[in-house]
């Protein structure tokens, strides 16, 4: 049915039926007085032609066609035009979530495939049908490393994305949770496993990591896991799926869940989002972990068949025994991710992880030339993103690509202030060699 917009009678009806004189009176029992707007400034309503017009005038006012050398957890990669055809096709882009597992045996099957490719990729026993984004996956790993090692302190590096962080913070404001940060070596960007081994003790029930870290920086997995698991402590890695073509697998340095943004693959920025999140651990953590994990069955007639299965949600057990209230996962956006490492396979991944590495390198020695500018973590390994130091204005340089139509470096700065004047440049292999030499000539000139 059309929309129609509750009238004066309406409103009458609804508030002496609830038992108060005005809506100010209703919005008072819930929000102060502080929090509420006095007056809306809204204009006289428009004609759907008049407002067409109006939103086309404001699309236009954007910046399109951008080339890109900003990262930070979202990235600009090449999406083949086979993940497109694919997941456009109406029985995908147009199905929710398999409630009715008999009635949705395609929908199942693209999900078991997605699960099944991401345990190939990160080597781990069992991985759910995803998550909402990076961010949440990681806050899920940590309830889940909570919930199994059953102790309530979790130390998390400070070189994990500040935005999942944030989330994770979040998650457990108000759970019987403490959150301890491990500062990173300020000359290498990485974490020391002495520093970590200090601060390791019995109640300590997880740890996790990230590599990649937020600033491009690949962490020593393997000690740092073997200096968590002496104290009996659990390894959470956050991995950029696009590195595992080339470096260790959380499973050969014996990660126990691994967790990610999945945007990387097959789905485009999107202003951040929409994109989707994975997840998975060792078979021993299998039934505890959130969300839902399709399986495959055979049925009386011993034909193939997919079914929902381990759901511990609060959907279909008694709430408290939930392993979480996530409800439901981004099918779409993970199928896509799917179609996608399909379309490369194992050895596409590989070239995919080499051809970033290499245009990442080719940028950061081009930069490292110019006056002004300092590698932060000079000596460090990093696969495509990476900071520099600089002497010269910031804002001035912002400018100055954007006006040449490049999306420059993030500036750590706004992040926090101990990183002031230090730009993050992410390079992928959708950048030429022809647009890196651009942005050092601009780097160079502004």
């Amino acid at each position: 049915m059309n929309y129609i917009p509750v009238n004066e009678q309406d409103r009458k009806e609804m508030l002496d039926r609830i038992g108060v004189k005005s809506i100010e009176e209703l919005l008072a029992l819930q929000i102060p007085e502080s929090l509420r707007a006095k007056k809306l400034n809204l204009p006289e309503g428009l004609s759907e032609q008049e407002l067409s017009a109006l939103f086309k005038n404001y699309a236009g006012k954007n910046k399109s066609n951008l080339v890109c050398f900003r990262g930070a957890g979202v990235y600009d990669h090449f999406v083949p035009s086979l993940v497109d055809e694919i997941t456009g096709r109406s029985e995908f882009s147009t199905a929710y979530t398999p409630y009715q597992a008999e009635a949705s045996q395609g929908t199942l099957q693209a999900i078991f495939e997605y699960q099944s490719m991401i345990c190939e990729l990160t080597g781990l026993d069992c991985a759910n049908a995803s998550m909402y984004d990076g961010a949440t996956a990681v806050a899920e790993a940590v309830l889940l490393a909570v919930r199994t090692s059953r102790k309530n302190k979790i130390i998390i590096s400070s070189g994990v994305n500040p935005e999942y962080l944030s989330v994770v913070e979040t998650y457990t404001k108000n759970l019987d949770v403490e959150i301890i940060k491990i500062k990173i070596d300020e000359k290498t960007g990485a974490l020391d496993k002495n520093v970590l081994q200090s601060m390791l003790s019995d109640d300590i029930g997880a740890v996790v990591v990230q590599s990649p870290n937020f600033f491009g920086v690949v962490e020593d997995m393997l000690s740092l896991s073997e200096t968590a698991k002496n104290k009996n402590a659990l390894f959470v890695t956050i991995v950029n799926p696009a590195s595992l073509g080339i470096l260790k697998t959380p499973c050969e340095y014996n990660a126990d869940i691994a967790a990610g943004e999945g945007q990387v693959f097959g789905n485009r920025m999107h202003l951040g989002g929409s994109t989707f999140g994975f997840l998975a651990v060792k078979k021993a953590l299998e039934w505890k972990i959130p969300g839902r994990v399709v399986g495959q069955t055979v049925d009386k007639n011993g034909k193939r068949g997919f079914v929902l299965t381990l759901q511990s949600r609060e959907q279909h057990i008694r709430r408290e025994k939930a392993t979480s209230n996530i409800c439901t996962n981004a099918a779409l956006n993970a199928f896509a991710g799917c179609v996608y490492m399909a379309c490369l396979g194992s050895s596409g991944i590989k070239e995919l992880a080499e051809t970033n590495i290499s245009k990442a390198r080719y940028a950061f020695n081009a930069i490292k030339k110019l006056e002004g500018f300092e590698p932060l973590f000079a000596n460090s390994l990093f696969f495509n993103e990476f900071v520099f130091k600089t002497v010269k204005n910031v804002k001035k340089i912002e400018k100055a690509l954007l006006k040449e139509n490049i999306l420059g470096p993030l500036n750590l700065g706004a992040f926090d202030k101990k990183y002031k004047n230090c730009l993050m440049f992410a390079v992928t292999e959708k950048r030429t060699k022809q647009e890196i030499d651009k942005l050092t000539d601009i780097l160079n000139r502004a």
